[in-house]
């Protein structure tokens, strides 16, 4: 059996073979790669496109992200998950959720806008906001008028790690707006292992923030986690 999420930019397949999970992740137009050998009922899929991959049941990127999350954290409050199109925020102790999905601002979309921008690759980010010595005020996170935002920094005279930092801590300010009172918030999703990004959530939210090893595949690891309780 294994768990498919499916999303809108990456695909991401988890198995657990002797206690051990196994994952692989790749883009969504390969998704196929993933599931060679496999049958459609040893498949549970979830993510953006879950409807479209043949699988036995499919599962919610909600449910799926509260099961994956608390194979790690059986204690968390409060759930964050940036994908590429959306960011759901989901309040465990409330069972309630948040989804921002009609701007690209906030999402991974957006930080990938950034990095076109500049012309580097997306897991550069996180390295290239390390090395900003100030943080310019960028009100802003609208893909129509974030190049003019990036170019008025720019021209004031910062650097190019400077607007990529300040970039960052506008995009974690949007997010942080969604982000309820709580002791225990994890971040999961792809956006995740852009450092920049976390070190600005951390710095606007003052709390503590936890990371699963690999946040990529944790909808993947609860949608097989939610079929096999």
């Amino acid at each position: 059996m294994i768990g498919l999420d499916v999303g809108s930019t990456t695909a991401k397949m988890v198995k657990i073979e002797d206690g051990e999970i196994k994952y692989r992740i790749t883009e969504t137009h390969n998704w196929k790669d993933l599931v060679k050998g496999c049958e459609e009922k040893d498949i549970i899929s979830t993510g953006y496109f879950r409807h479209s991959v043949p699988h036995r049941a499919s599962v919610t990127e909600i449910t799926a992200a509260q099961f994956g999350v608390k194979h790690y954290y059986p204690d968390v409050d409060v759930i964050v998950d940036i994908g590429g199109q959306d960011t759901k925020v989901i309040d465990i102790r409330k069972n309630q959720f948040i989804i921002n999905d009609k701007c690209s601002a906030g999402t991974g979309a957006f930080l990938e806008f950034v990095a076109n921008y500049f012309k580097i690759d997306l897991k550069d980010l996180g390295s290239l906001h390390s090395r900003a010595k100030r943080i310019p005020q960028i009100n802003n996170t609208c893909g129509v008028f974030a190049v003019s935002e990036m170019i008025s920094q720019l021209v004031a005279g910062y650097s190019k790690e400077e607007v990529i930092a300040g970039m960052h801590y506008a995009f974690a300010r949007r997010i942080s707006f969604m982000i309820p009172e709580a002791k225990t918030i994890v971040l999961i999703g792809g956006a995740v292992k852009n450092e920049g990004m976390v070190c600005a959530l951390r710095d606007i939210l003052k709390k503590e923030i936890l990371i699963p090893d690999e946040p990529q595949i944790v909808n993947a690891l609860g949608a097989l986690e939610y079929y096999s309780e």
